[in-house]
């Protein structure tokens, strides 16, 4: 295949995209850091919402320029099932706690601690870029182009790998990654089926604030759920009721993914047209 005319972007290109972004955000974080500096802000929350943003609006802008290049339609927004609403709620929810355990098991660096407090902090700045812009955002970017690309040039398996894996990459710390590219196997797999980046951002946003409420309501040194229950036999039967309802809940995911694929796939179709 000729690369100047394959689907964008494909492996080597999505490694550059993570580059950019990377450049994109030491510098304007340095920028950030030095306006903080030369005028004593207390409150670095705007500072971060804005340096996060403009880095992400920046890198999708990239992408979205050279995508572009080889299809008019670049982003797909269809529609889903008003039932597909409620049932990704659960499974998000359902799926946070089932990986908990995992997460609680590594080893939490000083500098990933200093991380999740500064995304943890109780104002409106930090709840909007971990809620709201980052999920829209990060899905635009590793579903609606890194992944749609991926799917134009690989296997599906291999696309979704791919951009689950850089997706855990992006979070920059081990302690997030796996979490990451677990998720992102999961959003992937979501968005190949119904080629609508809809449900992954209503899953990214779920998880985000679900984990940013939990550090709100009860403090930032709360790293696992397991903190949240005194009696240890709770917090396994918390996480077993979780795992039936994220079982139950894949398993329907799985009979309307199959129920409306046609639907969905012909609307993707008519919308890339």
């Amino acid at each position: 295949m000729n690369n100047e005319h394959a689907p964008y972007p494909g492996l080597q290109q999505a490694w550059i995209i993570f580059a950019i972004f990377l450049a994109a955000s030491i510098g304007i974080g340095f920028l950030i850091g030095a306006l903080n500096s030369v005028f004593g802000w207390e409150n670095v929350s705007p500072g971060n919402f804005i340096g996060y943003n403009v880095s992400m609006a920046f890198v999708i802008w990239f992408a979205w320029m050279n995508s572009r290049k080889q299809s008019e339609k670049v982003l797909h927004w269809n529609r889903i099932p008003p039932v597909f609403y409620p049932l990704l709620v659960i499974l998000t929810l359902s799926f946070a706690i089932f990986l908990d355990p995992l997460t609680n098991a590594l080893p939490i660096p000083e500098f990933v601690e200093e991380l999740l407090k500064m995304l943890a902090k109780k104002d409106v700045w930090t709840f909007l870029m971990v809620g709201i812009t980052g999920p829209i955002l990060e899905e635009v970017l590793f579903r609606g182009i890194i992944l749609e690309g991926f799917l134009k040039r690989y296997s599906p398996v291999k696309a979704i790998f791919w951009s689950a894996f850089l997706f855990g990459l992006f979070h920059l710390n081990p302690w997030q990654f796996i979490p990451g590219f677990l998720i992102g196997l999961l959003m992937g797999y979501i968005y190949y089926r119904t080629r609508s980046l809809i449900p992954v951002v209503i899953i990214h946003m779920v998880n985000n604030c679900f984990s940013y409420l939990i550090m709100y309501i009860y403090g930032e040194d709360v790293y696992s759920l397991v903190d949240l229950f005194p009696e240890r036999e709770n917090y396994y039967f918390f996480f077993m009721a979780a795992s039936v309802l994220f079982v139950l809940s894949t398993y329907m995911l799985i009979i309307i993914l199959n129920k409306n694929r046609s639907s969905w796939t012909s609307e993707s179709k008519k919308n890339s047209s």
